[in-house]
């Protein structure tokens, strides 16, 4: 086995999880988005930080108290390759949930365990509001995370920032058919001036931006949110371990596939390189040695059915 196919299965046995903290505003669309992400319609086990099982009734009863507790592990039967931590956000300019926000990442950020680090923020904002940033939005982005955890800034609910672009197109003399024409351009336009530009003026605005359409549509999906995650993460290591876990996004595992095979020379170098950006290859058996054709002929026997 090579080196490199060593070191891969050593980091998922370390590390089978990909952990990432989810905050955003009430009705930012998290739970949905989580679902999507995990092609799920179930809601999540919850489990605590022991990794012990809790009954949602208890969490809900909590929720409904306001009491929010971050360090709760979200994990979906679809694709539990994923733990989330969810952040019910700071719209209402909680001093204390922003500490334990600030707190949570800087514990998280100390530890020397990769199971037990974060991997990625993403920072739900929903785009059908009046109020782009808040104060508290702008305490986050001021924050130094020392280029460790990538945080990804991701805008939901563009219906409702399509239906203000219509509302401005009308205001400013199109006629119904030709402002719903200019529709997508300008809701465009209100994102990038309206919100993406204030956070950009942050001291540390996010590593990636990524809009979503409607996630409660069949047809829409999370590929472009899983892959600028991948970008964003500096570490060979966990970008391989993201891009194996996620199952909805099989062009990403050709593509860092691809770009990894290109540097090696033999054919079985090659194969065994690719595999290790696939999940299919972490649960496969094989027959006996005498039975079964060379490695590389059975993996581009795999690849070629998932193709």
């Amino acid at each position: 086995m090579s080196p490199a196919m060593q070191d891969a299965i050593e980091l998922r046995r370390k590390c089978p999880q990909f952990r990432i903290l989810v905050i955003g505003r009430a009705n930012a669309g998290k739970t949905t988005l989580l679902k999507k992400v995990c092609e799920s319609i179930e809601d999540p086990e919850i489990y605590g930080p022991d990794n012990e099982r809790i009954d949602p009734a208890l969490v809900q009863g909590s929720a409904e108290r306001g009491i929010h507790d971050i360090e709760l592990q979200l994990i979906f039967k679809s694709n539990p390759g994923f733990i989330f931590h969810d952040s019910r956000g700071f719209e209402s300019g909680s001093a204390e949930e922003m500490a334990k926000v600030k707190h949570f990442i800087a514990e998280r950020a100390a530890t020397t365990k990769l199971p037990e680090q974060l991997h990625a923020i993403w920072y739900c904002l929903p785009t059908d509001t009046p109020r782009p940033l808040m104060k508290a939005d702008e305490d986050f982005f001021s924050i130094d995370f020392e280029g460790k955890v990538p945080v990804i800034a991701i805008y939901t609910k563009l219906d409702g920032l399509a239906n203000r672009a219509l509302t401005r197109l009308c205001d400013d003399g199109y006629d119904t058919d030709d402002a719903l024409q200019h529709v997508p351009s300008k809701a465009m336009e209100l994102l990038e001036t309206n919100f993406k530009a204030g956070l950009r003026r942050m001291a540390h605005p996010p590593s990636d931006y990524v809009q979503l359409d409607d996630m409660r549509q069949k047809t829409s999906n999370c590929k472009d949110l899983i892959e600028k995650t991948a970008e964003s993460i500096t570490d060979d290591g966990l970008r391989m371990l993201l891009v194996s876990v996620q199952r909805n996004n099989i062009t990403l595992c050709i593509r860092y596939a691809a770009e990894d095979a290109i540097e090696r020379v033999t054919i079985s170098g090659i194969t065994l390189r690719c595999l290790l950006w696939f999940p299919h290859v972490w649960r496969v058996s094989l027959p006996p040695a005498r039975h079964r054709p060379p490695l590389t002929v059975v993996a581009f026997r795999g690849l070629c059915r998932l193709l």
